[in-house]
């Protein structure tokens, strides 16, 4: 499956973790099925984790909340490196 990078030109979007605003092309855009969280792919409802939280454990907890997220931290952090890993080759 091909990832692209789904973003207006000047659209603000908000942080899940941190509530911080920032444009959308500088946030990461996810999406939750089947209790998996992925990178977005067109389908579906989204999103958004800035840089720092990504890259920081806060995300794991802001992931928890959400509906239909898994609520084991292991398997949360499992999905979250793998995400991490499949950004890093599209970079």
């Amino acid at each position: 499956m091909e990832f692209k990078r789904f973003s207006s030109k000047n659209a603000i979007r908000m942080c899940i973790c941190c509530r911080k605003r920032l444009k959308q092309k500088e946030l990461f855009r996810l999406k939750t099925q089947n209790t998996k969280i992925e990178l977005f792919d067109g389908n579906g409802r989204s999103f958004y984790i800035c840089k720092e939280c990504f890259d920081s454990d806060k995300i794991v907890m802001s992931l928890i909340k959400l509906k239909k997220t898994p609520k084991d931290k292991n398997i949360i952090k499992e999905q979250v490196e793998e995400i991490r890993s499949k950004w890093q080759k599209l970079d």
